[in-house]
Order: structure tokens, then sequence, then C-alpha cells
């Protein structure tokens, strides 16, 4: 464990503190570092979301209400969070999302007290896509980063790559440590899916294997929770509408997004989670599921492997494969025993590898190498 003594706060910066995995993990690192007694800030660029309460007075949230295309509010929102950072003494910032980073850098250039930005790419689906100017600001403003990574080491190793950086490690979030629910065979288990309903998660691919599973005469429910983005309403239409063509809808239920009070319910009910995913870094929702005490069943894409060992952790398939997900289904809906040891075996890997204090161990870690170092934007 790393010595917990940082002379000043640590703050987590990211668009907006919504119900995705990056925006889990940056408020449960806020929460992580507040009850190792270090001042803890959470910064929403935009609002808080969902998160809007701290379970611990050592950490404080803050919105600072930059609107997109709103350029008055973007200033303003930089020189709050340029006060902030001086005023509270915040000596890391940590960012989440590529829409902050510029901003960030921008607020933070020029300070009399070095503050490092620690930067984090954690979207797996498109890594350095942007064109023309935007792309050339994004690469100048990495560089300006005391340390940067990548969700898994397939987005380190580009990063390092297209933007020419001498080092990019990887990062692997965590999530609160909780006891797992005892497994119990029931009559009609139920199969979770959890993440938002855009093509590259390809719930659709569970919607045809349950179907297949089904007609076999195998009785389970599944629950497909997430909603859309603002650009795949039509994906989760024609989700909606794939689960009615097959008949499937007395089984496969599709509520959306639901808030996390909900969720854990859900999560809590289940015996199987699936992930389909054909590009991933770490998921902090495959996490939650280990921690539950779930057995899973996930696409081996990004670093997925380091957490499910095939047949040890749980059961590991290929991407785009819907046959390999029809057996693996399959084999957990038929085998209790073997249900009862994956889930037991994730949930112990969770809380060693993946806890939140895990997590926050490894992140302060590689502040106080960057304080070491004495290189930074200032």
């Amino acid at each position: 464990m790393p010595n917990t003594q940082i002379d000043g706060s640590v703050a987590q910066v990211i668009g907006t503190f919504g119900g995705g995995g990056a925006q889990r993990l940056a408020y449960n690192l806020a929460v992580g570092l507040g009850e190792m007694g270090i001042r803890s800030f959470a910064i929403a660029l935009r609002d808080a979301g969902y998160y809007t309460r701290a379970p611990n007075p050592a950490v404080t949230i803050v919105s600072l209400d930059a609107r997109p295309g709103h350029l008055l509010s973007v200033c303003l929102a930089v020189l709050r969070l340029r006060t902030l950072v001086k005023r509270e003494k915040i000596r890391v910032l940590h960012v989440h999302g590529t829409g902050s980073l510029p901003l960030v850098i921008f607020a933070t250039t020029g300070l009399r007290r070095r503050v490092k930005v620690c930067f984090t790419w954690q979207d797996s689906e498109s890594v350095l896509s942007e064109t023309g100017w935007r792309r050339r600001i994004l690469i100048a403003a990495l560089r300006r980063c005391a340390s940067v990574s990548g969700s898994c080491q397939r987005v380190a190793d580009k990063l390092r790559a297209d933007a020419v950086l001498g080092h990019v490690g990887v990062f692997h979030g965590g999530v609160p440590e909780t006891s797992a629910v005892p497994y119990r065979e029931l009559i009609f288990p139920s199969v979770l899916w959890l993440g938002r309903m855009v093509p590259p998660k390809d719930p659709q691919s569970l919607v045809r294997a349950a179907a297949a599973l089904r007609a076999e005469g195998l009785k389970f429910k599944v629950d497909l929770l997430g909603g859309p983005d603002r650009r795949t309403q039509w994906y989760f239409d024609q989700t909606r509408a794939l689960i009615k063509a097959l008949g499937a809808d007395e089984y496969v239920l599709m509520p959306g997004f639901v808030p996390d009070e909900a969720m854990h319910a859900v999560v809590a009910n289940a015996q199987i989670a699936v992930q389909t995913s054909h590009t991933e870094g770490m998921s902090i929702a495959l996490m939650e599921q280990m921690m539950a005490g779930l057995a899973i069943v996930a696409t081996d894409v990004g670093d997925t492997s380091k957490a499910i060992r095939h047949d040890d952790t749980g059961l590991l398939i290929p991407s785009h494969d819907d046959g390999s997900l029809t057996t693996a289904l399959r084999r957990l809906l038929t085998d209790v025993d073997l249900c009862r040891r994956l889930a037991m075996a994730a949930h112990e890997e969770a809380v060693r590898t993946f806890s939140l204090r895990a997590m926050t161990c490894r992140a302060l870690s590689e502040y106080q190498r960057t304080l070491r170092e004495g290189v930074g934007n200032g």
C-alpha cells in the first residue's frame, strides 16, 4: 500500500457524473481517495448528473456548468476551475474524458503552483479518431499531461503510437467491495446484461441466444439494463423490435436506463451476467458483476481476459459469435455446480484486484510518482 500523504488535494474531472462506466469509475475513485484520508474532489465540467451526494465528508462534488456550444459558460467554467485549484490547493487533476482535457490544460496553464494533470482514455470504441484541428488540439493536450494511461493495453498502445508519447500506462478501475450474494438454484434463473444500448455492445446477440435456448426448453429470464446515447435511439428501438419478432418479450425485459438503486436490486437477484461487447477497455459493469458474485460469460476483448480467466473466473468467448455465446450460456444454465464455482471465483478475484481500495492504491502510487518526478504543465 502506498504512503497516503499528498501535499494538497486531488480531483477527478469528467464532463458529467452520469450512469456510464467512466463516470462511475471517476466517482468511485474520488470516494476511495476520501476514504484514505485525502481531500478529494469530484469535478463535473457540466453538471453532477446522478452523483450529487458524497458519502464521505472528505469528498466534495463540484459542478462547473459548462454548456457545449455556449462560449461564455465554457469561459466561466475555466475561471471557476482555475480558482478552485488555487483555493483548495489541488495538486493532481485526474481527467477521465477527452472533451474535458483541453479545458483542464487551459485552466491550469501558468499557475504559480504546479499542478499535475493525469489523463485516462476511457473510451475503447474510438481512440484518437478526431481529425483536423480537433485532433491537433487533443494531441497537444495529451503531451502536456504528467501521466497518460489507457483503459486497456490496446488503447495505451494506440495512444503511444498515434500521439507519439514516450510512455502510456494502463489504468484499470475498481468498484466498492461488497459481499457476494449466496448462489441460489432457481427454477427460472435470471441473466443480466448491463451497458449502453449501442451497436458495439451488441445486446442483440444475447437476445438471439436466449431465443435459441428457450426453444430448447430451458427456463430463464433476461434483464437488458441500459439506455441509448443521444445518437443510438434507433438501435434501442431495433433491439425492442427484435425481442418482439422472436416472441421473446415474455422473458427478455428491457426497461432502459435504471438508477443505481434499481440496478443493484436486479444484480442482487441475478445468477448469470453476460458481456457481449465487440470492444471494451476493462468494463466497470463487469467488475460490479464479479463483485456481486455472478457467473459470467464475457467476450474476449480489451483487457477482459485479465479479469475473466476461462473456466476459472468465468467463461470467455469470441466476439461476434452467437454460437459460442449460446453454448456458454447453455453450460451455465444446465450446470449449477459450475455456476456456483465460477461465481465464487469471480467475487474473490474482484475483491483482490478490482476493489475500490485496490484501484485507489494504484491511482495514488501514480499520483505520487508524477509529483516526485517534477514534470507537469506549469
